[in-house]
């Protein structure tokens, strides 16, 4: 008559779970090390680092504000998690400084090549029915912006710490505020520098 197999011990088992922890250990260590020392250590970076956006330091978790649709239904930004965010905010009309910031967040997003689909373009405004119009007339140019209206455009102006009407925002897919790019002739006027960044956080997280 054959012998039973032996069965593996309690000894065994907790020396089999110890080497998956390990494991894992090994695998995301790098991960989160270089997470931590990008976002909540900037003054521990190497020197030669450079970030051609204001970093959040530290990051801020983006409210759950609720939202208005184009076609008239609501949402909240909670919904927009997943991806990373370039937030744009419009007052009223979106004039000609504004259709530029789209034009050069599309070139920024474009050059990102393979990665360009991990990256959400949004622009929330405080005119709904403006913002229906605006995505209507720029459907064809801007095919992939996400557009949203809010109640209290000022209310995100304050999370944001920003009052320049010219400014972007990076917000990563777990919702947490993380870059500032201001308006007038800095980074915008070239998006490499924005792209640049935005290929770093990329690379140190596969969120999204």
């Amino acid at each position: 008559m054959n012998a039973a197999p032996p069965t593996a011990g309690p000894r065994s088992r907790l020396t089999g779970r110890t080497q998956f922890v390990l494991l894992a250990l090994l695998f995301f260590a790098p991960f989160v090390a270089a997470w931590s020392l990008y976002f909540y250590f900037p003054d521990a970076r190497p020197t030669g680092t450079t970030n051609y956006g204001q970093l959040v330091n530290p990051p801020l978790q983006l409210p759950n504000w609720s939202l208005t649709e184009p076609d008239g239904s609501a949402s909240t930004t909670e919904a927009l998690r997943g991806k990373w965010l370039l937030i744009q905010l419009v007052d009223g009309d979106c004039e000609k400084l504004c259709t530029d910031r789209l034009v050069t967040t599309r070139q920024m997003r474009t050059a990102l090549a393979a990665e360009r689909e991990r990256l959400q373009r949004v622009v929330i405004g405080n005119d709904a029915a403006g913002l229906a119009a605006l995505q209507s007339r720029l459907a064809a140019e801007q095919p992939d912006v996400s557009w949203h209206a809010i109640a209290d455009l000022g209310e995100a102006r304050r999370f944001f710490g920003s009052i320049d009407a010219e400014a972007l925002f990076l917000v990563d897919p777990a919702g947490n505020y993380l870059m500032l790019y201001p308006g007038g002739h800095g980074v915008q006027a070239d998006f490499k520098g924005m792209q640049k960044d935005i290929n770093k956080l990329l690379k140190l997280s596969r969120l999204g």
